[in-house]
């Protein structure tokens, strides 16, 4: 008893002297084990600090990224490649609506490919054609060469050319457009003064036709139709632009603002070649079997562009057609011309892009699809075409396109960001008939009968859609049908 007792006190003695000894370790020498509990302690207070602010939403450059390598997929291999147009420009900066970075923009500013500096700025784009055009405008201007009033039309539009006196790109001011203030035709400017309640497009949004020029080539090249020739928005300044009507006051030149279009040389507009197709005894007889089936697909490509962009001013003088044929034969057939096809340019889409449909926005005027009536319409779709469209509209792809069109749109500060959604509403529904057309067989004629819808977002506009499916991703409803203008 004695003995178990002596030994739990040396047990409970050298328990004691252990204690003693770890405690002045640990006041002398601070363990490893502290220092990484203090560490894990702050790793664990900044973790939730971070928890409680806003989640990062991935940024423009990611997204775009997730975009090509998804539709890198798409079978396009019968259509040409994107133009160059498609490589980023060095581009004006764009305000950021109310001041704060929305979905998907960057900290500071919005930037746009299509809007670039004037044609002094030092050119740093990558887009070879479009720099070497701007240089010989330059140089031109600088010759004593400037641009060139165009007599035909409702607006200021201009003829750039080089020193040579070749035409190089059409450029149409702001200040100048049809019910502009500075509109250099007479007509247009006592419309304006007399008869103001038939002025302008009540569907569409005043003096936007810059931007609607360029819209139409940004979807061009992101559907790779390559039908509209290369469009910008750049500030030109010339003697030759109209500055005002005001009799002995000297207006010093300033830059305008306004859309740059490449000139399209050996086309001719479509009126002048079906009438020369007329006197041949038609289609069938002036084109061979291989240059209609180039036609049809060059003119369904139109449609397309029409379709979704909801022109309102597409006839037969402002789509133009480079046929490959050089002389007639006695017999009525035409001699082609090696190393040339038939192409197609839709030109003059400055009144596009409306924040309604026409048909709901006035009585008297709803603007109808010039082509609807040819016989051209009633053929089917090419099935390249169709099956290329329909693996190329999905959900995401139609989110970043509207995306690039909002940014494009909210350039011009003084439109309402309200009009700009209105506008990718009435897009979204065009595309949405697009595919149903698409996927019925349904010509284009029997397309532009279907009921004018538009479409809303389903998903937050912080968040990507998650679904291919289109009726999960938007929500469809069909157009309101009450006109409010009484004649305009």
């Amino acid at each position: 008893m004695r003995q178990h007792h002596n030994e739990k006190v040396l047990r409970n003695d050298a328990a004691k002297e252990k204690m003693l000894e770890d405690a002045v370790k640990s006041t002398s020498e601070p363990t490893q084990k502290d220092s990484k509990e203090d560490a894990e302690k702050k790793r664990i207070t900044r973790s939730s600090e971070v928890s409680t602010s806003k989640p990062r939403t991935p940024s423009k450059e990611k997204k775009m990224e997730e975009t090509k390598s998804e539709s890198s997929s798409v079978d396009n291999k019968p259509f040409e490649e994107p133009s160059s147009g498609s490589v980023s420009f060095t581009a004006l900066t764009t305000s950021t609506p109310h001041g704060h970075s929305g979905p998907g923009q960057s900290d500071v500013t919005r930037r746009s490919e299509f809007i670039i500096g004037s044609s002094r700025d030092p050119l740093t784009n990558k887009d070879v054609d479009f720099n070497d055009n701007i240089r010989r405008a330059r140089e031109a201007m600088n010759a004593g060469v400037h641009p060139q009033l165009i007599p035909a039309g409702s607006s200021g539009s201009y003829f750039v050319r080089d020193k040579n006196g070749d035409f190089l790109a059409v450029f149409k001011p702001k200040d100048e457009e049809p019910f502009a203030p500075l509109n250099p035709k007479w007509p247009k400017f006592f419309q304006r003064i007399l008869c103001f309640c038939c002025f302008g497009r009540a569907c569409l949004i005043p003096n936007n036709g810059y931007l609607s020029e360029t819209g139409a080539s940004l979807i061009d090249d992101r559907l790779c139709l390559n039908i509209v020739p290369k469009t910008r928005v750049v500030r030109l300044s010339s003697s030759a632009f109209f500055y005002g009507r005001c009799c002995g006051r000297v207006v010093e030149p300033y830059p305008k603002e306004g859309s740059y279009q490449l000139f399209v040389h050996g086309f001719k507009d479509a009126g002048t070649v079906f009438s020369e197709w007329n006197q041949l005894g038609g289609p069938d007889h002036a084109l061979s079997q291989d240059e209609q089936e180039q036609f049809l697909i060059q003119f369904q490509k139109m449609v397309v562009l029409d379709y979704i962009i909801r022109n309102t001013d597409r006839h037969n003088e402002n789509w133009l057609i480079r046929q490959p044929m050089g002389n007639v034969r006695e017999e009525g057939t035409c001699w082609h011309v090696t190393g040339k096809e038939m192409r197609l340019a839709a030109i003059d889409n400055g009144l596009a892009f409306p924040v309604k449909h026409p048909e709901s926005a006035s009585r008297f005027r709803q603007f109808p699809f010039g082509w609807a009536t040819l016989s051209w319409a009633q053929k089917p779709w090419n099935e390249h075409l169709r099956i290329y469209l329909l693996q190329l509209l999905t959900p995401l792809f139609m989110h970043n396109l509207c995306q690039e069109i909002k940014h494009l749109f909210r350039y011009d500060n003084s439109t309402n960001p309200l009009l700009n959604r209105a506008q990718l509403c009435v897009l979204r529904g065009q595309v949405w008939n697009l595919r149903q057309a698409l996927l019925n067989l349904e010509p284009p004629c029997e397309m532009v009968k279907r009921p004018q819808v538009i479409a809303r977002r389903r998903y937050s506009s912080r968040r990507l859609p998650v679904s291919d499916e289109w009726e999960k991703c938007f929500k469809i409803k069909q157009s309101r049908n009450s006109p409010e203008g009484c004649c305009c």
